[in-house]
């Protein structure tokens, strides 16, 4: 027998919510339910729909009670359930089907007393991955789970999306009257659970509504938020103080000042004196802590004294803080441009070379894709001076394009070449790119510049049309410029718009070989969909296509875009994981460039999902010919292919253009 697992759910003026949050319980693949509703007092019908839900299903039980608030509502729940393991879930919110179940299979398969499962967040029509991107299963102790959920990232404190053994809460209960109910009580279960286990499956759907609580944009309530935020958290410092955890007390002091800084901006705002009194008080009587503290920057060393003066000069100080912001900006770069003129340091020749190869990134921000192309181009251009001992290579981080370029003006020599990222950024849409090569462009004319492999797109407005020109002119006055077309429409469009030699060559990306990452023993479906302004799927589709793929095989969804800045250092682990990941599936589903992309390097099979912009479809037309690709215009054909691409014998399939594509690159960059 199954053990009995407790649902917990609170219900307040959700009429319009209940019944999609009900259907997801009612059909959860794990059968052995006790289902609480908890009718808080509603004013509109939700008392009699849960009532009428309970007449449907034996396993339904109704409390009604007088309101006060969600944390009142899960008390009466705990005070009265019988399950050996327990999960909430708010009333406006739905689940997975198999939402109990996988949370239920991680707690027994690891020995943990709490399993967490990742979210997605549903906003009108949207479905959004927003937190940071995980695809492996993670076992925490309860220590390393504390720093997790102090840090907030991997780890948050909602009350739901996590299955706790039912003895945790003895003792513990949600504190009445509070938003944020739940910063102070996750830690005190996390913190008596021997281990927790963090499953890489997105079960949740958290529903983002204008009236909600945790939405509501009026002074009074964001006031409320911080506040209740703030007491949450300087419980959760005392209770890890009075415990003797001195390194998790420090690091959330840290995570607790800045919100103190909030809660007394919001007060003032809101007219809550008594409120701003308070937290002044509080950082006065731990000032000396929160001075000490390794983990607090200086500058919010420096804004508690600010923070603790009187209203007049704190009003003083936020209206004078942009200008003062912008002579502190000045300063810095000032101080920089004397160091660019007092310095070449950091491009000097060594080892009997002469010339150099300058490899200029982008910043790659989360982008595993970006990321990918940085770290492919720079192994491939640093093999190409091994073979060419009379040039060295030099990779400048996408961060820190004026200082260099300032330098290797001073000290460049007329066979430098210089060649800058490639990707899906040549054009209109994204302007940081077009200003970071324009400072290329710009500063080393004179040498030949070389553009990767290139997606090209101006917009046809106004803003599109000046952006092209001013790429144009700029472009011109270089005296030896090779831009490279990742498709052929950008190859055309490249060659008829711009006074520069043109060639295409694939994706940068696609060049490497990662065959070592692709698994004999394959299993599962990845789905890997975009959630940013390019994506173009909606809510029902993008459900559409993960339970078509849950028919044949269990299914991870994930993205490239993994929520997180990711260091040069630790570059290469972060995509050899993903690569991983892909290599072990049978099939991956995407809609993002690079998804196909890794598919064809670790020899996945692959279905590509078009959206609006042509980019993808141009650039699965030059692999389409290894086999492992199948691209559809619509969801229509997508469980035939799925089928099909699940059936398919790939022994014969393969991608050799690199070897027809590196020899390319060579003679431009060597002129051979």
């Amino acid at each position: 027998m199954q053990d009995l697992i407790t649902v917990i759910i609170p219900v307040y003026k959700v009429e319009n919510y209940i019944d999609k949050c009900m259907e997801s319980v009612l059909t959860q693949s794990y059968k052995n339910l006790e289902i609480l509703l908890v009718d808080d007092g509603s004013p509109d019908r939700c008392g009699v729909i849960c009532d009428e839900y309970a007449k449907r299903d034996d396993r339904i039980r109704v409390i009604h009670k007088p309101n006060g608030g969600l944390s009142s509502a899960r008390n009466a729940a705990l005070d009265v359930m019988q399950g050996k393991w327990v999960v909430c879930i708010d009333s406006d919110d739905y689940v997975h089907r198999d939402y109990v179940q996988k949370l239920y299979d991680a707690v027994i398969r690891t020995g943990a007393d709490i399993s967490v499962c990742s979210n997605y967040q549903e906003k009108k029509d949207k479905l959004s991955i927003v937190d940071i991107i995980c695809d492996e299963e993670i076992v925490y102790n309860s220590a390393d789970a504390l720093l997790k959920l102090v840090e907030d990232n991997e780890i948050k404190s909602y009350a739901w999306g996590k299955l706790y053994r039912s003895e945790l809460f003895d003792g513990v209960r949600y504190p009445d009257g509070r938003n944020y109910e739940d910063i102070a009580t996750t830690y005190l279960l996390f913190d008596k659970a021997s281990k927790i286990v963090k499953i890489p499956y997105y079960l949740y759907y958290y529903l983002i509504r204008d009236d909600s609580i945790s939405f509501n944009k009026s002074k009074q309530m964001w006031h409320k938020g911080c506040h209740a935020s703030c007491l949450g958290q300087i419980e959760r410092c005392s209770y890890f103080k009075e415990k003797g955890y001195d390194d998790l007390y420090l690091k959330a002091q840290a995570r607790l000042l800045p919100y103190l800084f909030s809660n007394i901006t919001s007060g003032y705002s809101d007219d809550s004196l008594a409120d701003v009194k308070a937290t002044q008080e509080y950082i006065e009587r731990n000032k000396e802590e929160f001075l000490s503290n390794p983990y607090i920057s200086e500058k919010d060393k420096k804004l508690i004294f600010v923070y603790l003066r009187n209203e007049t000069y704190y009003k003083l100080y936020s209206g004078a803080k942009k200008y003062i912001s912008s002579i502190f900006t000045t300063g810095r770069k000032i101080r920089k441009q004397i160091s660019f003129i007092l310095s070449n340091k950091g491009y000097e020749l060594e080892g009997g070379a002469k010339k150099r190869i300058v490899y200029f990134e982008l910043p790659c921000f989360d982008n595993l894709g970006d990321h990918a192309i940085a770290y492919v181009a720079e192994k491939i251009l640093a093999d190409f001076c091994k073979e060419h001992k009379e040039y060295q290579f030099f990779a400048i981080d996408g961060w820190t394009i004026d200082r260099p370029v300032s330098v290797l003006k001073k000290c460049l020599g007329p066979d430098d070449v210089f060649i800058c990222q490639g990707g899906g950024n040549f054009g209109s849409l994204y302007k940081f790119a077009q200003v970071h090569r324009g400072k290329v462009y710009s500063g080393l004319k004179d040498n030949k510049i070389i553009v990767m492999p290139q997606t090209c797109f101006f917009a046809g407005n106004e803003e599109g049309k000046k952006a092209l020109e001013k790429d144009r002119q700029m472009i011109a006055r270089c005296r030896d410029i090779t831009l490279l077309a990742r498709d052929k429409k950008s190859y055309e469009f490249m060659r008829e718009s711009f006074d520069a030699d043109v060639r295409f060559i694939h994706d940068t990306v696609s060049l490497y070989d990662a065959s070592q990452f692709a698994s004999e023993d394959r299993k599962g479906i990845v789905v890997c969909i975009r959630s940013d302004k390019e994506g173009t799927l909606v809510t029902e589709q993008k459900k559409s296509i993960i339970e078509i793929c849950e028919k044949k095989d269990d299914v991870l969804v994930t993205d490239t875009c993994i929520n997180r800045n990711i260091s040069t250092s630790e570059r290469q682990a972060v995509l050899e994981s993903k690569w991983r990941l892909w290599g072990k599936s049978r099939l991956v589903v995407t809609d993002r460039l690079h998804g196909m992309i890794f598919a064809l390097i670790t020899k996945t099979p692959c279905i590509v999902i078009g959206n609006d912009h042509f980019k993808v479809h141009e650039a699965y037309k030059t692999f389409e010919d290894s086999g492992f690709l199948f691209y559809l215009d619509s969801l229509s054909g997508l469980e035939k292919a799925v089928n099909d691409m699940l059936g398919r014998d790939y022994s014969n399939c393969g991608f050799d253009e690199n070897k027809i594509d590196i020899p390319v690159l060579k003679q431009i960059i060597f002129n051979i």
